[in-house]
Parts: structure tokens; sequence; C-alpha cells
């Protein structure tokens, strides 16, 4: 059981203050789009949120938002929503509660004034089959058009695939400037191609920064960090400069041996989906009875970050532009950095996700992992029973559970405490 004494000093993160702050100033920004006239973007979850800063838009995430989920109630008044319009649990659990939303006439809705926001178009880099789907279901409900990304993968042909998605930039910026009758800035599309860079190059570092005993941040504080993220925020210089800010304190609690959580003696990963309806961090401090922490998982990682992996398997964080001596002065230089970001990278590889997550397991020192089998989301599910088996094969334990990120009734939280018992009582026995 947990430990008498702090075997390491700890502290509160003081970034979280400045996190708050650009987090209110991005949601004020978004909801007064409407009425500033400016371009009000559906999307946000992918990344080349570029593209949004080069029409000087805001962005509303189609994903549910916090409120949604901590309001047990709410929630399970957006699920019968969904349901009750044929949307049931083979749909995708999160982006159903939008759907939701839109049917129960709560989304978008702004809470101090009572009004909605209504968006001009749909733009996203997909990376699942269920934004597709639902960006088409959004574009009918709200008359507007949908603009879908692709990121393709060529394993064989990464040049290809890099090719193949600049062409599909191209093909937006038409699409956009003909459905937005507005022009392309390509002076705010390379600042914000430049900063979400920024973003993803700080996001990297300080996740890799985890490698270090004991890991400076807990994963929930990761998680935290990386809301800006999927906000669809990162073209954004506020937004940069505080991932840059953050990354420099997270710096300093390495240098002085400051933990994430002070009795760190086994290091895990959480991987999948977590259910967003209870307090996330009940289920990832449960271990800490055990003296053991969630450090972070690949999906965390790798929607944040932007990686090149060595021939021994250690990870590393991608060169910016700057630092290779690339600059970015045109529209073209802006989407051949974006391919850069983009393709290829371990998040969007799904054939080789369980070859990634043992690699990076081992890379930072991961005792054992726990892997979420999201009834409601098969795109990060795919490949987790697999990652479970090879895990175990190269000496981890790994333990799988089942649950829903947003379906309540899914999520077994009596059934997921009796599996970590039996998880951390085994690697106390080691």
């Amino acid at each position: 059981m947990a430990s008498a004494t702090a075997k390491y000093p700890t502290r509160p993160l003081e970034s979280f203050a400045k996190l708050k702050e650009v987090r209110r100033q991005v949601g004020k920004d978004t909801f007064s789009a409407n009425e500033r006239g400016k371009v009000l973007i559906l999307g946000g979850e992918g990344g080349c949120c570029a593209l949004y800063g080069a029409f000087d838009a805001e962005v509303y995430p189609a994903m549910p938002t916090g409120k949604d989920m901590r309001d047990l109630n709410l929630l399970n008044k957006l699920n019968e929503a969904a349901e009750a319009k044929g949307f049931t649990r083979d749909c995708c659990a999160t982006l159903r509660i939008a759907l939701g939303a839109y049917h129960a006439g709560t989304f978008g809705l702004n809470a101090k004034t009572g009004e909605q926001i209504r968006p001009d178009i749909a733009i996203n880099l997909i990376i699942c089959q269920g934004q597709v789907k639902s960006h088409q279901l959004h574009g009918e409900n709200f008359g507007i058009p949908v603009i879908d990304i692709e990121c393709p993968w060529i394993p064989h042909n990464m040049e290809l695939a890099k090719k193949r998605f600049i062409e599909t930039l191209y093909m937006t910026v038409e699409k956009m400037e003909k459905v937005l009758d507005k022009k392309c800035d390509d002076e705010k599309l390379i600042r914000g191609t430049i900063n979400e860079w920024r973003v993803h190059r700080s996001m990297s570092e300080m996740v890799l920064l985890q490698k270090t005993v004991p890991a400076p941040v807990k994963q929930r504080n990761l998680a935290s960090f990386s809301t800006l993220i999927t906000r669809g925020a990162t073209f954004r210089s506020d937004v940069a400069d505080f991932y840059e800010l953050a990354l420099e304190e997270v710096k300093e609690r390495v240098k002085e041996g400051i933990a994430g959580f002070e009795n760190e003696r086994f290091r895990l990963f959480h991987e999948g989906n977590l259910p967003w309806h209870i307090g996330i961090g009940d289920i990832l401090r449960y271990p800490e009875k055990y003296d053991g922490t969630y450090i972070g998982s690949l999906s965390l990682f790798g929607f944040g970050g932007c990686f090149v992996t060595d021939e021994q398997g250690s990870w590393h964080a991608a060169s910016a532009p700057w630092e290779m001596g690339r600059e970015i002065r045109s529209r073209e230089d802006a989407f051949d950095e974006l391919a850069e970001l983009y393709v290829g990278q371990p998040f969007f590889q799904l054939f080789h996700r369980s070859e990634h997550r043992l690699s990076l397991a081992k890379d930072c020192k991961i005792d054992g992992v726990v892997l979420a089998l999201d009834r409601g989301c098969v795109g990060i599910t795919s490949g987790l029973l697999e990652s479970a088996l090879l895990l175990k094969e190269g000496g981890i334990p790994a333990v799988c559970y089942e649950t829903s990120s947003s379906i309540p009734a899914d999520f077994d939280e009596k059934g997921y405490h009796r599996l970590m018992d039996r998880l951390m009582e085994s690697l106390e026995g080691k």
C-alpha cells in the first residue's frame, strides 16, 4: 500500500492558472464570433488548424464539452435524445453526445445569454470514421457545407502520402474561398502554421520528459494541457505562447527533481479513452494507493506531439522547420510543413500502434499498461487487444477493461477497481 513518507518533492503546476486564462479567452472569442462578423468553423478535433487562422475564423469543437460530461443528468438526457433519433450505441459514443445536444437544443448554447452560436462551415482533419458521419449530420442539421481533410497513410511511399495531403489542402482552401466568399490570407496561414508547429513541438518535448524518473507530471495533467489542441486553437499565438511556457515549467521540474506523484514506485500507461463522465482524476488516481501513477499513453502523446524514433526504438521530438533551416514564407511552404507535421505521425499509423505502444512503454520505463476498450470508439480501440498481447510478450504486464467514454451505464467502476487491485498487487509481488 502507499508509502508513509513521500519519496520525492512535489508541487502544483503554476502554469495551470495561465491555461485556464487562455481557455476562457478562446471560449469568449468563440461565442462572440457571430456578433463580431467572424467566420465560425465547426471542427478542430484533428488538426491543420492553420487553415482556420488563414480565414481569420473562430472554431467550435464538434466533440462534447466538459459541461455536458460533468452533469450526469444532462449527459443521460443527451444520450436519450440521440437514441431517440436512431443514434444507438454502435455510433461513436462521444460524437453522438454532440448530436444529442443538437436535438435537445443545447448544442452551442451560451449559458449566460441563452443564445446559440451558428457555424458557417464544418472542416476537419479526419482521424476517425465517426467524424465523417457526424460532420455530415451536422452539415444537414445546420444547413452548412462540410469539408473533410484526409490524412493518407501510404507506408511504402510517404512522399506520395505527403503529396496527396498537400493536394487536399489546396482543394480545401479553394472550397473555403468559394463557400465563405473570402480569400485565404497567406500571411495568417503562415503565422498559423508556425504556431501549430510551436504547439506540437512544445507538447512533444513535454511528454518525452515523462521518461524521467520520477515523471514530472501526471497523465491527467498532460490531458489538461492537451485540451487546447483538441479545442482546435493551435493556430493562435497566445496558445503557442502558453505551450512554450508550460514546457519551461516542466523542464524546471525535471531539473529540480519535482515529481507529479510524490510516491512514484510503479509507472503506468492508460491507453484508450477515459470515461469522461466521472472525475477522470478518480480513475487515474486509483493506483496511487499502491504507489503507482499513470504518466501517459501512445494516444495522448501521439495526438499532441510530433515524433521520430531511432533504430534502438527511442522516441524523440521531431525537429521544427526553423531548427532544420527551413523558412515558411509562402502558402506552398506552409502546406509542406503541415504535411511534415501530420503525415506519418504515430497517432495516425493504425497498423503499427501495437509496436509503437511497446517501444514507447519500454522507452518510458513502464511497469504496467491498462487498456480501456471503449465500446463506442472503434478508432481508438482498434489494436488495443493486439497491443496487450504484444506488451505481455515484451515483458510488460497489460490488462483490459470495458467502458464507454460517454455512456455511464457502460462503465463498471467497481470492476475497474478490482482489476487494478489485482494488477498492482502483482506488481508489488515482483
